[in-house]
């Protein structure tokens, strides 16, 4: 089952209860039930789309930071959700050094559901997923992300800022591409969340442990987000399909099961990877650049980017590979 039906179908709350039999009820999945029902607009990625909006969110370069002016949410409320297998996959092949990811490596399907100013310019997103032992049961992050792509945002205190109330940023002292978008990025602990930890983590060690593995949950999406905003500035769009569940609702109601959600299904054939010609890459009489592949990558020119797709590069004896660039336009 998709996330997006595991949360309209969650009914549990989560609840601590301590020692001296006090309970906590801390936020859950089952409060953004109605809100990812009522949501407008609903998208789920192909693995494909995935791997190359990865690709681009975590690649080294400023190619997201470099385009900071173009980035937009399409929609004021919005859900989009992906297989975070092929997420984690992409991540760790492109960025082996960067912020930990531990906290996920059981990760079944990953999901946001995102409240944007009318600009497309600001908002907040909330982070959602779910794990291989229990698929059925979806987790909500403690962190909520705060995004302003105009610098309106208050200057961040330190990560253990999130403690008092306030907004954290991991952008201090960041200068690669991959974390200059972090500068545009607050993070906040959930009134529950905060709450909870303000009264039971008291030691400086317990309080690097949970906002290393709160951060770990959530410093990721958003950077895939924006890479998927400006793949949506494509002349002609991504490939939707609408799904078409009312047979399948029908019959799920008939058995008193409660229907699954109308979603769109977004892919990108258009940015598959060049075949692999490898009767020629065995060619050992050639002269120059050996045959290679050069995978695909933004180019800037003034207002105007480029998707440049991936493509075979090598001698030209061993065929020519004619790339196409797509130009992207402000939206």
């Amino acid at each position: 089952m998709r996330l997006l039906d595991c949360i309209a179908q969650s009914r549990a709350p989560f609840l601590v209860e301590q020692m001296n039999g006090v309970v906590w009820r801390l936020r859950s999945a089952c409060d953004f039930a109605a809100q990812l029902t009522t949501c407008p607009l609903r998208y789920v990625l192909s693995d494909e789309l995935t791997r190359t909006c990865a690709a681009l969110a975590y690649s080294e370069g400023h190619q997201l930071a470099d385009c900071i002016d173009l980035l937009r949410i399409p929609a004021e409320r919005l859900w989009v959700e992906w297989s975070d297998t092929v997420r984690r996959d992409e991540f760790l092949r492109t960025a082996p050094g960067g912020i930990a990811d531990a906290a996920r490596p059981d990760v079944l399907r990953a999901g946001v559901l995102i409240r944007a100013a009318r600009s497309g310019r600001s908002g907040m997103m909330t982070t959602f997923w779910t794990v291989r032992d229990q698929p059925m049961d979806p987790f909500v992050a403690a962190l909520e992300t705060h995004f302003d792509f105009d610098g309106s945002l208050s200057d961040p205190g330190g990560l253990t800022a999130l403690f008092g109330a306030s907004t954290g940023s991991t952008a201090a002292g960041l200068t690669d591409g991959r974390d200059a978008i972090q500068k545009f990025i607050r993070y906040r602990l959930e009134r529950t969340w905060l709450d909870y930890y303000q009264q039971h983590v008291l030691s400086d060690e317990n309080r690097t442990r949970v906002l290393r593995d709160s951060l770990a949950t959530v410093a990721g999406d958003l950077p895939l987000l924006l890479a998927l905003s400006l793949l949506f500035a494509t002349r002609g769009g991504l490939p939707a399909t609408p799904s078409s569940l009312a047979a399948l609702n029908a019959k799920r109601r008939r058995l008193g099961k409660p229907p699954l959600l109308e979603h769109v299904e977004i892919s990108a054939p258009v940015f598959a990877e060049a075949a692999a010609r490898t009767d020629s890459a065995n060619s050992s009489w050639r002269r120059g650049p050996r045959l290679h592949h050069v995978r695909g990558h933004l180019v800037r020119r003034e207002d105007v980017v480029y998707w440049r797709a991936p493509h075979w590069r090598g001698h030209v004896r061993l065929g020519r590979v004619r790339s196409r660039n797509v130009a992207l336009k402000l939206m």
